[in-house]
């Protein structure tokens, strides 16, 4: 799935005819993040740079983005959002990275993005206590760009996008770029200190790997708090 975003946003941002471009779930959320118990393991070591790339793609897509948040958006569902240019957010839906609660590590990439979209204060509550925001929560700490009560979501989404749509392109476009510039120099962390982003690679790796993963699975099948052990 990771792939195909990847070949679609091409085929879109490579559309002259296009002028925006809106993300949203196809079912009843906007997504709710990896099946752990399908990527955990040695499936993690592929999962995690196949959803680099994706997440990459829509980072840089040349068309603004906008992300249509409908259910919830947890775990990588809130990554996806976070690499969005613009998040329209329902009141009701729930927004988090869990990931403390399953025993995953935040790749480094995914905690720098957080960090420059809501700040460190944020960045922290979000991935170090686990808890999940309702829609209006989101968006008055940063997460999201606006809510809006569910019913009117879709309606909203598609209007700031066209909206956008509407504006001059070069203008959008370039400004998209130069931002993302700025992004980058402000990101640039893995080339000045690759050895300390190396080391968080390899314990985001051990942590696909580890006894607490599998733990976190079952304890949340089984409906009970995980006993973590450190493994």
């Amino acid at each position: 799935m990771c792939e195909d975003i990847v070949v679609a946003l091409h085929e879109i941002g490579s559309d002259p005819d296009a002028r925006s471009c809106v993300i949203r779930g196809a079912g009843s959320v906007f997504c709710s993040g990896a099946d752990f118990a399908a990527v955990s393991g040695a499936s993690g070591v592929d999962f995690v740079p196949a959803f680099e790339r994706m997440l990459e793609s829509v980072a840089r897509c040349s068309l603004p983005t906008v992300a249509c948040i409908h259910g919830a958006a947890l775990g990588g569902g809130l990554q996806l959002a976070t690499v969005c240019d613009f998040r329209i957010v329902a009141d009701d839906a729930k927004v988090g990275i869990p990931s403390a609660k399953l025993g995953i590590l935040v790749n480094f990439e995914n905690v720098q993005r957080l960090v420059l979209l809501a700040g460190i204060a944020v960045a922290k509550e979000v991935l170090m206590t686990a808890r999940t925001y309702s829609g209006k929560e989101a968006a008055a700490v940063g997460l999201a760009t606006r809510s809006v009560p569910a019913d009117e979501l879709e309606d909203v989404s598609y209007d700031y996008a066209e909206h956008v749509a509407s504006l001059a392109p070069q203008s959008v476009r370039g400004t998209k770029r130069s931002i993302q510039v700025v992004v980058d120099h402000l990101a640039s962390v893995r080339g000045s200190h690759p050895d300390s982003v190396a080391a968080i690679d390899r314990l985001v790796v051990e942590a696909y790997q580890s006894e607490d993963l599998q733990e976190g699975i079952k304890a949340m099948s089984e409906k009970r708090s995980p006993r973590f052990t450190g493994r």
